[in-house]
Order: C-alpha cells, then structure tokens, then sequence
C-alpha cells in the first residue's frame, strides 16, 4: 500500500459489493462468504418484487389480457315491424298419440311369447298365444249343440207340431247360435294380437303360465291413459298410468304432450291454440296444437292446476317417449306491430316509457306507448313509426387482450386501494 498525502490508497481496487469494516474492527477487508451470499439474494429478491410491481401496473395501465367482464355500449338500431306473440309456458311429459295395453280375453296357459320389447309390431299381429284344447272343444260341442236344436226344430216343423212347441225350438236354436259365435270368439282370443301398429314397450307373459281372462274380447277404448282391462284394449290418446296389461305396445308416429296450467292462465287457453315445444335438453322445436282442456282441477301448495293435452303436429325426429318437454301455447298474436327492442326503452319514476331517438345527427328523448313484449322486443303502440333510428343499450361480456375493466391489479387497483392509488385518466 503507498501512502498519498493523508489518505491511504489500497493497491488493488475495492469491490464496492464487499461488507465495509466498522470502525475500530482488526481486519478491514476480509468478508464472511455466507454473509456475501445472503446479501447478494436479498437484493435478488428485491428487484423481483420491484419488477413484478412495474409489470402489475403497466397491465393495469394498458388494459391487460386476462381479464374480464362486462361492457356496456351503445348502437343505433332502426325501428322496424313484426310479430308480438303472448304465451302461457309450462312443461309436460311427452308420450305417444296411441298406445295399446293387452291381455288375453280368456284363460288358458301360455304356449308362446312371439315378441319382446323394442319389436316393431303391426296392427293385427299375433304377439302370444294359449293352448287351444279345452276352446277347441267348447266349440265343438256349441256346434253339435246348434246341429241338434236345428234338427229338432225341423222335425217339428215338418209334423206340424203346436206353435207353443215351434217356438221352443226356435228359441233353443237362437241359444245354440249365440253359444257358438262366443265359443268362435273364445277360440279367436286365444291368440293375443296387436291392436295398432308400433313398439312392444313391456312383455309381463312366460310360456306355461296359467292366465286368467276376463272374457271380454278385443275393445278400443278413447280414454287419455292406458286401460288396465284384462281383455285387449287401444288407446286414441297417451299418458302413462299404472296398468296390469300383459303386453304394452306404444305408437311411434305421433306424440301428445301432457301438460297442466294453472287456474290464473287456464282461461286464456282455448281448444286449438298453437304451441311450440321443446324436449328438455335439445334445441330441436316441434309445433303442437292444444287437443283438449280439463275441467277438474287438482291443487298442490295452495296452486290449482287443469290438465292440459297438446297434440304434437307431424312427426318429428328426437322425441322419445316418457322425456320432459317445455311448452310454449300461444295465446295471443299481434302481426305487423312497430316493435323497438327492449333495451331501447327507459322509464321515468312516473313511469312513463322514453327513448332516445337519433334526428338529424341528434339524440332526442322521445316519449311511447308499450304494448306487449317476447323475445327481446316490444310493441311501440305510438310515439314511432318503422324506420325510426333509436340508440339501444348493448351488455357484452369480454374477456381476453383489451378487455374493459374497472378497478385496479391486487393492490396496485382501485381508489383507496393499498400501496397506490391510480392518477386521473386512469382510474377504476
């Protein structure tokens, strides 16, 4: 070391990152290499937070892009003319227009299931049969029964016997015949068939059990529900119902919906009205007419509801029975109706309706009449003609590079927010 005047100069020059000596220590120079290291992190650590602060507030400042939210602007919308319908919504279950609940008409013991559920069947076609023994015979033994009242009468007739005796026979061959023609029916229902043409929904039958009829033959029936006669019987119109039906068979061209409406709407609905209708979880719309309206209530929670039957138009594709559909009967509809959208319109606290109307390149607050609303619009009854031009509210929800957003970044954000507050221009 060489001595300058009073101040002593080191040889080699001193690194400034080195820990300096307190006043008064032995060794000057020499440093603890753990509390360089320790030094060197903190200082790491500190233009870490110091840069991650200045990335924060310039994405703050520039808008960011990875935030989001929702923006309100305007835009000038012209007003124009159209279709305001007035609907009554509930939901229903979908079923088929016709279904067929069967069992056999007479008892005997099962000799074959010809079908399973999920077949396609047809009107008419034999499903399941029982043995035909015992109804062979009883037929056999109307026939002879009829054969020997016949016989007699003609005798009788041939010896000119009493009119009181005539009679006698003739009544007795009335008998045989009526006995014949139901032991003919007998024999008939001993095959089970189909009375419309669809898909066998449940088969109930075993080939050998012993089945036990109700002698009432093969029936159609108009009823909303499916019958739970033991004989065969038909359904015009379908909603499921408990039944005791050996075989079901469903149609699968036409649907019905049934539905319930409440005691404030029921009576703006009437036989015929249009209805739109939407299976649950599809965005498929089928059409409808309402086929009937019940006149008994039923009242659940203090709400009196009335059945509601919609016949579904056609046959559309993706509707399957048992499913939930929404249903949309139109009540009312107003055709060629000046119509603005619904966010044009403000209301005074008097409740007047306004909107601002673009004239000549001015905004003008013009006072109207509203009428009814669907779907985003609503009918102007005076104040506008189609044509008009009108400023409309427009609610996006953005997100991504240039999202608007109020407010600020953790707490660099916001007015009154910690560690800063944004200057003007900038501001949440």
């Amino acid at each position: 070391m060489s001595i300058r005047g009073s101040v002593a100069v080191p040889e080699h020059p001193i690194d400034l990152t080195d820990e300096l000596p307190l006043v008064g220590e032995e060794e000057a120079f020499p440093v603890d290499p753990r509390r360089r290291k320790r030094k060197l992190v903190l200082i790491g650590a500190a233009v870490i937070v110091v840069l991650g602060a200045a990335t924060g507030l310039s994405l703050w400042l520039t808008g960011g892009s990875s935030t989001t939210g929702l923006v309100v602007t305007t835009e000038v919308a012209k007003v124009t003319t159209g279709t305001i319908k007035e609907t009554v919504a509930t939901s229903g279950t979908l079923e088929p227009a016709t279904q067929a609940s069967l069992s056999f008409a007479v008892s005997g013991t099962v000799t074959a299931v010809d079908v399973k559920a999920g077949q396609n069947v047809t009107d008419g076609e034999v499903l399941a049969t029982v043995g035909t023994t015992a109804l062979q015979a009883d037929l056999d033994s109307a026939q002879a029964q009829l054969d020997s009242a016949q016989a007699r009468l003609s005798s009788d007739e041939s010896s000119s016997a009493a009119t009181t005796q005539i009679d006698s026979d003739e009544a007795s061959v009335a008998s045989a015949e009526s006995s014949l023609t139901s032991a003919n029916t007998s024999l008939a229902d001993a095959s089970l068939t189909s009375t419309i043409s669809g898909t066998v929904a449940a088969v109930s039958l075993m080939v050998g059990e012993q089945v036990t009829g109700s002698g009432g033959g093969s029936s159609a029936s108009g009823s909303s529900a499916l019958s739970s006669s033991s004989a065969s019987s038909a359904t015009s119109t379908g909603s499921s119902s408990s039944t005791t039906s050996q075989i079901s068979v469903i149609g699968t061209d036409s649907y019905i919906v049934n539905t319930t409406v409440d005691d404030t709407e029921i009576g703006q609905i009437t036989d015929g009205d249009q209805a739109t209708i939407t299976p649950t979880g599809s965005a498929t719309v089928s059409y409808g007419t309402v086929a009937s309206i019940g006149l008994i209530a039923t009242e659940s929670s203090g709400v009196a509801t009335f059945p509601v039957v919609v016949d579904v138009t056609g046959d559309p594709s993706g509707l399957y029975a048992g499913s939930t559909a929404s249903v949309s009967i139109i009540v009312k509809q107003l055709n060629n109706v000046v119509e603005v959208p619904t966010a044009a319109i403000s209301y005074s606290t008097g409740g007047q309706a306004t909107v601002t109307q673009v004239k000549d390149g001015k905004q003008v607050s013009t006072a109207v009449n509203v009428g009814q609303s669907e779907s985003g619009e609503t009918q102007i009854t005076s104040g506008l003609v189609s044509g008009d031009r009108l400023v409309e509210r427009v609610v996006k929800f953005t997100g991504g590079t240039g999202a608007a957003r109020t407010g600020g970044l953790g707490g660099f954000g916001g007015t009154g927010g910690s560690g800063f507050t944004p200057p003007s221009g900038f501001g949440g």
